[in-house]
């Protein structure tokens, strides 16, 4: 019973998916391919441009530079939400700006960046800006939530601050920067094909813009799924990630 309960959640995804293909087969009966190409178009030009190289070309471009601002933004967001979490004075002072990083609209850092740093750097400046509060947020909310009773036996039986930190702290905010960093990993390669498209000539985002002027639509279809896998990929990495390396520290 348990193990047909297993292969009905595990087939569910798929059928959903078998689903989604037919209608969107039936569907592009009604359209020119420049409006809407049907599956087996997108399937050949990601075929193409697995084949021919571009795939790994453009992806590889788009894979270090929202990573390299992802990565920035961890490293720079866990400290800084940590010290804003237990210092007031710090939180008057960080918080604030925080929140403006977050609410500023990304096409103003788009343009922003373009004067500031040229071309090159803006798609890796873009995803960090976005996804640091991100980070910081969640960061800040863990530190905040941590049990205060915890934090007041510590106190009492003076336990060392290494031991606080790696028995208290870690295990109460690291549910909250997860969370926060998997919302970061899903805004990150939107954020990166975004730049992408308004200010390079390689990467994911770049060939979708080239797609477009020229009415491939097929090949926008590849790009965007490809963008989506990477998505899938990275938070697949980090659920075994969680699960095989952080669980315990939980």
């Amino acid at each position: 019973m348990k193990s047909s309960s297993s292969l009905t959640r595990g087939l569910a995804p798929l059928f959903g998916l078998v689903i989604f293909i037919a209608l969107w087969q039936v569907a592009s009966g009604f359209y020119n391919h420049v409006i809407l190409p049907s599956p087996s178009e997108v399937a050949r030009s990601v075929a193409s441009l697995t084949i021919d190289g571009r795939l790994w070309e453009h992806a590889r471009q788009s894979i270090i530079r929202g990573l390299t601002g992802f990565g920035l933004a961890v490293a720079a967001g866990v400290p800084l939400g940590l010290l804003i979490g237990v210092s007031p004075l710090l939180s008057n002072i960080f918080r604030p700006l925080v929140v403006t990083l977050q609410v500023v609209p990304l096409i103003s850092w788009l343009l922003l960046a373009m004067i500031w740093l040229g071309f090159s750097q803006v798609p890796a400046f873009v995803v960090f800006v976005t996804t640091l509060p991100l980070i910081t947020i969640n960061t800040v909310q863990g530190v905040k939530n941590i049990d205060l009773q915890l934090m007041q036996m510590s106190v009492v039986f003076r336990i060392s601050r290494p031991r606080v930190f790696r028995e208290i702290y870690l295990p109460q905010v690291l549910p909250y920067l997860l969370a926060g960093v998997s919302t970061a990993l899903g805004t990150t390669w939107k954020a990166v094909a975004m730049a992408e498209f308004l200010s390079v000539s390689q990467g994911i985002g770049a060939r979708m813009a080239l797609a477009r002027i020229n009415l491939e639509t097929a090949d926008l279809f590849a790009w965007t799924f490809i963008l989506i896998g990477l998505g899938l990929i990275t938070d697949r990495l980090l659920t075994y990630l969680v699960d095989k390396r952080l669980r315990h520290w939980m």
